[in-house]
C-alpha cells in the first residue's frame, strides 16, 4: 500500500509542476501579447503624426502653386486644435534652394514627424517647391 500513496503523491507533484510551467507560460504569452499591443499602438500614433506632416507638406506645395510669397523668417501655422498642430518652418540657412520642413505634432502624445522640402525663390519672389522627402 505504500508504493500506491507514493505513486499517487509523485503524480501529484508533476500535475502541480506542469500546471505552474503552464501558468508562467501563460503570464509570459500574455506579457508578450501587450508589448506587442503597445508597439503597434505606437506605431499608429507615429504614422498619424506622419501623415498630418504629409497634409502639411501637400498644403504648403498647394500654397507656393497659389503664387503666394513668404519671408522665412515666421513659421506658419497651418492647423492648431486640441489634438494636432501643423507648422511650416523654414531653415535659417539662407541657401537657395531654402530647406523647408512641415511638422505634424501629436499635442497628447508629444510625437513630432516631419516632412523635408526644398523650395527655390524665383526673382518675382514666387516659390517654387523642387523637391519634397517623406522621412
Amino acid at each position: 500500500m505504500n508504493g500506491g500513496a507514493h505513486n499517487a503523491g509523485f503524480i501529484t507533484y508533476v500535475a502541480i509542476l506542469t500546471m505552474s510551467l503552464l501558468l508562467v507560460l501563460a503570464f509570459m504569452g500574455l506579457r508578450i501579447g501587450q508589448i506587442c499591443e503597445s508597439n503597434a499602438i505606437d506605431e499608429l500614433h507615429l504614422e498619424e503624426a506622419h501623415y498630418a506632416a504629409q497634409r502639411g507638406a501637400h498644403w504648403f506645395v498647394g500654397y507656393c502653386k497659389g503664387g503666394n510669397t513668404w519671408d522665412f523668417q515666421e513659421k506658419i501655422i497651418v492647423v492648431d486644435d486640441d489634438e494636432l498642430e501643423i507648422i511650416i518652418e523654414a531653415d535659417h540657412s539662407p541657401d537657395n534652394p531654402r530647406h523647408i520642413m512641415s511638422y505634424g505634432r501629436l499635442k497628447h502624445r508629444e510625437i513630432v514627424s516631419r516632412v523635408h522640402m526644398y523650395v527655390t525663390v524665383d526673382n518675382d519672389k514666387h516659390m517654387h517647391v523642387i523637391k519634397v522627402k517623406p522621412y
